[in-house]
C-alpha cells in the first residue's frame, strides 16, 4: 500500500488490536515501517492472524496479551511495550452493552469506563517515560456516541465522552514534554461489534441517509486520521477529536 508516512524504526503499541477497527490500525501502521505491539485478551486467534498478515507484507509485529481493564496488567503490558521503545501508543481497546443508560448495571458501567477511559490514562502513564524520551504520540479511538445521542448506546457513549475529555486534558498537560494526545471520532463502521447492537440496520439506514459522502465511515477512514496524527503533519494538533463520519455529524 502506497503511503506518505514513514515510522520506520519506530515501535507502536495498539489496545484492542487483534481484530476489527484495531487490527486495520495496525495493519496500516506496520505498512509505514513501524513495529507494532498488537494488544488482545480473549481471541489470541485472531490477533496471530493480524501478526502473520503483517509480516507476509513485509512488517514486523508481536503479541502482548494484557486485560486493560486491569490496572496491574494495564501496567505490566505499557511496562513490556516501552521496554525497547515506544513512539506511538494507540488506545483502541473497548467494550460496553448495547443498552439504554438508565437500564445500565453498576459492574457494567464500572467495566465500561475502565476499558475505555480509564485504560488511556493507565496506558499513557505507564509509558509516559518512553514515550517523552521519543517525543511520543498518543491517538485515543472514540465514537459519535461520545457527543450525540445514540440509541441504547448507554455507558459506551458516556465512557467515549470522558475519553475525549482525558484526551484533552493529558494534550495540554503532556505537550510541554513533547508528547502529543488525540483522538479520533469515528461515524458508524459495519464492525462485527457494531453489528451487535439490536437495531444495527436502523442505525446503518440512518447515518446513510443523512451522511453526504454517501457512504458509512470505513475502519480504513479511522486508520487514515490515525496515521496523520501519529505524523508530523499533525505536529501542532494537541487534545483535539478529530471526526471522521462523512459529515453525517454535521445533518439534522
Amino acid at each position: 500500500m502506497n503511503t506518505p508516512f514513514d515510522f520506520s524504526g519506530q515501535r507502536a503499541l495498539v489496545t484492542g488490536a487483534g481484530r476489527g477497527i484495531g487490527a486495520v490500525i495496525a495493519r496500516r501502521l506496520a505498512a509505514c515501517g513501524a513495529h507494532v505491539i498488537i494488544n488482545y485478551l480473549q481471541d489470541e486467534s485472531a490477533a496471530s492472524a493480524t501478526a502473520r498478515e503483517i509480516e507476509h507484507a513485509g512488517g514486523s509485529a508481536s503479541l502482548m496479551r494484557a486485560n486493560v481493564a486491569d490496572p496491574q496488567a494495564a501496567a505490566a503490558l505499557s511496562a513490556n511495550a516501552a521496554g525497547k521503545g515506544l513512539d506511538m501508543l494507540i488506545h483502541n481497546a473497548a467494550i460496553g452493552s448495547f443498552k439504554p443508560l438508565h437500564a445500565v448495571r453498576a459492574n457494567q458501567w464500572d467495566l465500561t469506563m475502565n476499558v475505555n477511559a480509564r485504560a488511556l490514562l493507565l496506558c499513557t502513564q505507564g509509558t509516559l517515560d518512553a514515550l517523552e524520551q521519543r517525543a511520543g504520540r498518543v491517538v485515543a479511538i472514540s465514537s459519535l456516541g461520545g457527543m450525540r445521542v445514540v440509541p441504547s448506546y448507554g455507558a459506551i457513549g458516556v465512557s467515549k465522552a470522558a475519553l475525549e475529555a482525558t484526551t484533552r486534558y493529558l494534550g495540554a498537560e503532556l505537550a510541554p514534554r513533547g508528547i502529543r494526545v488525540n483522538a479520533v471520532s469515528g461515524g458508524l463502521i459495519e464492525t462485527g461489534s457494531a453489528q451487535l447492537h439490536p437495531d444495527y440496520a436502523g442505525l446503518a439506514k440512518r447515518a446513510l441517509a443523512h451522511t453526504p459522502l454517501g457512504r458509512l465511515t470505513t475502519a480504513d477512514d479511522i486508520a487514515d486520521a490515525v496515521l496523520f496524527l501519529c505524523s508530523p503533519l499533525s505536529s501542532a494538533m494537541i487534545g483535539q477529536t478529530i471526526v471522521v463520519d462523512g459529515g453525517g455529524s454535521l445533518v439534522l
